[in-house]
């Protein structure tokens, strides 16, 4: 299966901040497709909070479209993985069962087929967290195995059969 990069797009006021960015992500051009126009379908935005003259995070996300944003004080491998974890398709809560939302998450993950310390990883939480939302959604959906959660996530559209 083939997966597009996510489209991201960095609002920074100081150019050098975007071109180092730009040349710094370029390396990562499998997982992230940096953008300058914003006409297009834009994924996340890579926002320059403490930026001086900047746009407010509202600002940019209603202006690009994007869905998500990561904040640009972190290091090159966080900010991939931020950003790929921002443009995870939020899935519809309302598959019933009385999930949350971060269960819905996990089940996801878990039907696409990440390991327990990925999706703590891709959802920036511990993994004793992820692992207290795995029985809770388990219990939930009434299933006994990771198996049966993934097959139980094929099944309510939580992943893509492809």
């Amino acid at each position: 299966m083939s997966v597009r990069p996510v489209r991201l797009v960095i609002a920074s006021p100081d150019e050098a901040v975007t071109v180092g960015l730009r040349q710094i992500l370029a390396g990562q051009a499998h997982r992230v497709e940096v953008v300058e126009d914003v006409s297009g379908a834009v994924d996340v935005v890579l926002h320059d909070a403490d930026g001086p003259g900047g746009e407010s995070r509202e600002a940019v996300l209603r202006r690009t479209g994007a869905t998500g944003w990561v904040p640009l004080r972190v290091g090159v491998e966080q900010i991939v993985l931020m950003v790929e974890a921002a443009a995870t398709p939020s899935v519809p809560v309302e598959i019933g069962h009385g999930l949350s939302a971060r269960e819905v998450q996990v089940l996801a993950l878990i039907a696409a087929g990440l390991t327990n310390q990925e999706i703590a990883d891709r959802v920036f939480v511990s993994i004793n967290s992820v692992k207290t939302y795995v029985r809770s959604a388990y219990r939930k959906i009434g299933v006994n195995s990771r198996s049966q959660a993934a097959v139980w996530g094929l099944q309510h559209g939580l992943v893509d059969r492809d």
